[in-house]
């Protein structure tokens, strides 16, 4: 396990620090952030990561540790390590069975998860992040709607969890919520191997959706929604991205639904550091700045078409458009 920390002057190497270099804290709040085993090359654990830092440079009495585990095996003794903490946050949800483990076993400590893929059961010492997908999703839909030729839309999701349903709904109803009449196309990648990570099936079923006339194609579902964009970008036809780094082929992404991470991840360090701390499941959306769609340069995106999603945004932002089943 590799370790590095972070105070109000930044992350750096751990070095031992003379009691004359040290702040003068009556008490210093400790908080442990442990990334799975990709590390910062992991987009999600840099973008917690970076909110622990932003939070932690705000006070002087805060130190931070990152953690990174060598191995999925070292999940559980690299967060027991840092059950002394004040805060430890689980940067993955590739963490999510260890850190309720460990969250059962030591109810005194403070635990947080970011952005996992299922529903956990709920432990009063456990904060749940969660980043509404199905809102940028919305915006995705209401796009793809706007700017289809054909009125034929489609989305390619992973393999039927609740954040794949979470996003189709969304995606499906803003469709709809913009153009009544749009042909929404959809499928869930099919169970077995890969989940989320199957590009040729995402590809394949792209192509298949726009064989039935779909020109614009919703990837979303890591990989298996990656694939979903090549097959787009193949074909000539529009593409809307889901949170991922485009590798290949990048010409048909109009936009790309966003989660800000890193706000998240510093709203509850802040709130950790001032005594606001509460377990449970914090949903962040657009009304926290945590979620969005993000545009990009093609010509077809006028300024009316990105007015008319700013209307849509500051609405879902309001709670004025409701997702609820």
């Amino acid at each position: 396990m590799v370790l590095v920390q972070a105070g109000a002057s930044g992350t750096r190497p751990r070095p031992e620090t003379s009691p004359s270099s040290r702040p003068s804290c009556a008490t210093t709040f400790r908080i442990a952030f442990v990334a799975d085993v990709a590390g910062l090359r992991s987009s999600v654990d840099a973008a917690g990561w970076r909110g622990v830092t932003q939070a932690v440079g705000t006070v002087a009495c805060a130190h931070a540790d990152l953690a990174l585990p060598a191995r999925p095996s070292e999940y559980l003794r690299t967060l027991q390590a840092y059950t002394h903490d004040d805060l430890v946050i689980a940067g993955s949800f590739l963490l999510t069975e260890a850190v309720v483990e460990i969250a059962r076993a030591n109810p005194a400590t403070h635990f947080v998860l970011v952005d996992p893929l299922v529903t956990l059961p709920a432990l009063p010492n456990l904060q749940v992040l969660t980043f509404r997908s199905d809102q940028a999703a919305f915006l995705a839909g209401a796009l793809a709607a706007i700017v289809t030729r054909t009125g034929v839309v489609a989305g390619v999701y992973g393999p039927d969890g609740a954040m794949d349903r979470s996003n189709r709904q969304g995606f499906e109803r803003g469709a709809r919520y913009v153009r009544p009449g749009v042909r929404v196309l959809g499928a869930y990648q099919p169970a077995g191997n890969a989940p989320y990570a199957d590009p040729a099936w995402g590809a394949g079923q792209a192509r298949a959706f726009i064989s039935q006339h779909a020109d614009v194609i919703f990837g979303a579902g890591g990989t298996t929604g990656q694939g979903a964009l090549l097959g787009a970008a193949q074909s000539g036809v529009a593409c809307i991205n889901e949170d991922l780094v485009v590798t290949s082929n990048p010409s048909c992404v109009i936009a790309t639904s966003v989660k800000f991470i890193d706000r998240g991840v510093r709203m509850a360090v802040a709130d950790a550091i001032a005594g606001q701390w509460q377990g449970g499941v914090q949903s962040l959306g657009m009304a926290q700045g945590a979620v969005a769609l993000s545009l990009g340069t093609d010509r077809g995106l006028a300024s009316d078409v990105r007015e008319r999603l700013a209307i849509i945004a500051g609405l879902l932002a309001a709670g004025s458009i409701s997702l609820s089943p």
